[in-house]
């Protein structure tokens, strides 16, 4: 199980990278002095959860526990994966606001505007991924 485990290690790190690339970018006040760069953050993070969704689909289809032939259906499901984890995402981000007081939403349509991003990175992984 620790072998298995230690096998998806890679899987996650651009993920890891974008977020560390936040935490660094939050530190400096890069979004404080440059609204408009939370855009290219979140079209790299949809970029990063979908590499990392190619990555275990990928796993899958060698282990021979399922293959998905179709590129629609494909980028369907990997915009889907990206979808759910920028959800979370704007959850956690609402849940510091709610109980820590730290805001990151500073409205409805920054939110929207998001979740689109993130989706849309999530898409051109997809479709690049399978060309």
């Amino acid at each position: 199980m620790a072998k298995l485990f230690l096998k998806f290690i890679p899987f996650f790190y651009f993920p890891a990278f974008v977020f560390l690339l936040h935490i660094i970018l939050i530190s400096f006040g890069v979004y404080q002095r440059l609204p408009w760069f939370d855009i290219p953050m979140h079209f790299l993070g949809g970029l990063a959860i979908s590499y990392s969704s190619v990555l275990f689909f990928r796993y899958f289809k060698e282990k021979g526990f399922f293959s998905i032939n179709r590129t629609f259906l494909f980028v369907l499901i990997i915009v889907s994966t990206v979808s759910f984890v920028a959800v979370l995402w704007e959850f956690f981000e609402f849940f510091l606001h709610l109980f820590v007081s730290v805001s990151f939403q500073p409205s409805v349509a920054d939110t929207m505007k998001d979740l689109f991003i993130g989706m849309l990175g999530g898409l051109v992984w997809g479709i690049l991924w399978r060309k």
